[in-house]
């Protein structure tokens, strides 16, 4: 009788499973930040786990941030290099500031999820 929660636990259920279905629940008791039995306790109880981030989420950003970055690295180069004459942007040390902004912005938050991983 094993005893981890809070509660004593007495009763085991087993579960048989192939090598790939036992990968699956493994992954998603890890996205979730659950045990294995956790997990499934909870989907026999009814819940639907939430994961514990987004994979696709923290990808946008991710791509969003080196888009960000390199949007930033030319328009700084085009204006140090002069092209095109007067830059028809006015005002082109806050867009700079901006851009720039943006991107500490975006590398915070994920660096927050990845310490929540």
């Amino acid at each position: 009788m094993m005893n981890r929660g809070t509660r004593p636990r007495k009763n085991r259920i087993e579960v048989w499973c192939d090598d790939d279905e036992l990968a699956k629940i493994k992954a998603n008791a890890k996205d979730t930040k659950l045990s294995d039995s956790e997990f499934l306790r909870n989907l026999g109880k009814g819940y639907e786990p939430k994961s514990a981030f987004d994979k696709e989420a923290i990808r946008g950003l991710a791509k969003l941030h080196t888009d960000q970055d390199r949007l930033g690295g030319l328009l700084a180069q085009y204006l140090s290099e002069g092209k095109g004459g007067i830059s028809p942007l006015n005002n082109v040390g806050p867009l700079l500031q901006e851009i720039e902004s943006l991107q500490i912005s975006i590398a915070k938050l994920l660096l927050e999820q990845a310490r929540s991983l």
